[in-house]
């Protein structure tokens, strides 16, 4: 395992780390006080982002939202919006996470700041309705979580010490429906008592019908879309892990859709770019690259169809009506190597499957020309399941949660009380 200098410090330096997370529990606590965070502190975008600017236009409430950041270019886009945002480790940033009572991310607590949350109620709104086991539910005993949950005394205490953060259960999650729920069971090792079915806050600008409009990346995306007058598609595969072996064909994908007469968004996982995997367009240019760090939902939109293979995006886009095709030319290697599946994959994919580019390139064809087609009745059966809610109201109801679970009675004054 090869560290970066940073890395290195963090490690070495553990011990005293976990000194401030003990000590940190004894810092007075204001449950008014929210600190939000996503994806390590690297990202602006998800439930988390999704739920912050809920709460910021809540101006009249009690709540008082800090978004917790370490990269310069999220800090600088959220303060020229006038929002609050600290770095974890800045003076302002110290005293807001060890002094904040609620702690409300995507994922880990790492997301915010893990060594000063010891304390503080955590609110995990999770990264989506995943097909693939995760955290505890990990089956493959190489993988250092299956290590960390499953594996011999010195494996869980080597990543324990290495990984804390995913130790940590919240004291309240949420998901988007009672199958949802009982994932979240086995995943994350808490009771369903700390589990609420709000759907997601951030599919509720899919649902909204008085959104208006899309951030500047976005807009520049939809205003080349719309420069060539081409059907849209957006291609969003899950990340691999480092030693998948799977190279993603950018060639042959920007051939087919010359072919086809369509443009493809591609987006990354952001775990993927953060890697700086390649990307290599082909001389066709119908393949169009963007930002892994931007926020997947704000492009259906612009789109078709979709096209993804084991990523949770898939089950956010089925709200919004449009085709979807799974693009797996990796499946049995993804199984076998990275990631076992929660459910059956056949069972809960509604929608053509191809194996190769010459596979999606039928499959898109029959997409372009016929819709959601054949699938429409398993498309409508697998929305059922998963999205209780379809109300753009996911925001509201979580926001209410919170309060009515860990915040005096008296509060909530100015938050919107969801139908």
């Amino acid at each position: 395992m090869i560290f970066s200098l940073k890395g290195l410090a963090g490690v070495l330096f553990r011990p005293l780390l976990f000194f401030t997370y003990f000590l940190s529990g004894f810092a007075p606590r204001n449950p008014h006080r929210w600190v939000f965070g996503s994806w390590g502190g690297k990202r602006y975008a998800d439930n988390a982002a999704a739920l912050f600017e809920y709460v910021v236009a809540q101006g009249g409430s009690e709540i008082e939202p800090i978004w917790i950041s370490g990269d310069a270019r999220v800090i600088g886009n959220l303060r020229r919006r006038n929002f609050t945002v600290c770095r974890p480790w800045s003076p302002q940033g110290i005293a807001a996470c060890l002094t904040a009572g609620i702690y409300v991310f995507d994922g880990l607590t790492k997301d915010v700041n893990f060594w000063l949350s010891r304390g503080a109620r955590k609110v995990l709104l999770r990264h989506g309705i995943g097909i693939k086991n995760v955290e505890r539910a990990i089956e493959h005993p190489e993988h250092r979580l299956y290590q960390l949950f499953h594996g011999s005394l010195l494996q869980r205490l080597t990543w324990s010490y290495l990984l804390p953060w995913h130790l940590v259960r919240p004291d309240l999650m949420i998901a988007a429906s009672p199958d949802h729920l009982q994932q979240g069971r086995e995943f994350y090792g808490v009771d369903a008592d700390q589990i609420v079915i709000t759907g997601f806050p951030r599919n509720d600008f899919l649902l909204s019908t008085t959104n208006n409009g899309t951030p500047d990346p976005e807009q520049r995306i939809f205003a080349d879309l719309s420069l060539r007058g081409l059907p849209a598609f957006l291609y969003l595969p899950t990340f691999r892990d480092v030693d998948s072996g799977f190279e993603f064909p950018f060639v042959e994908l920007d051939r087919m859709a010359a072919r086809l007469g369509i443009v493809l968004l591609t987006k990354l996982h952001f775990v993927d770019g953060l890697r700086s995997r390649p990307f290599v367009s082909g001389a066709a240019n119908n393949l169009i690259p963007v930002d892994a760090a931007i926020d997947p939902n704000r492009l259906f939109g612009a789109v078709n169809g979709l096209i993804s293979d084991y990523s949770s995006v898939t089950y956010d886009f089925l709200l919004t009506g449009k085709p979807v095709i799974f693009f797996v030319p990796d499946l049995a290697a993804y199984v076998q190597h990275s990631r076992s599946f929660y459910y059956d994959f056949d069972e809960v994919t509604p929608g053509p499957k191809a194996g190769n580019v010459n596979e999606l390139e039928v499959a898109l064809q029959s997409v372009i020309d016929n819709g959601i087609g054949e699938w429409q009745e398993k498309y409508l059966a697998v929305l059922d399941r998963f999205h209780t809610f379809r109300d753009a109201q996911a925001s509201a109801r979580t926001c209410r949660e919170i309060i009515a679970r860990f915040l005096p009675p008296a509060t909530g004054v100015g938050i919107e009380k969801p139908p």
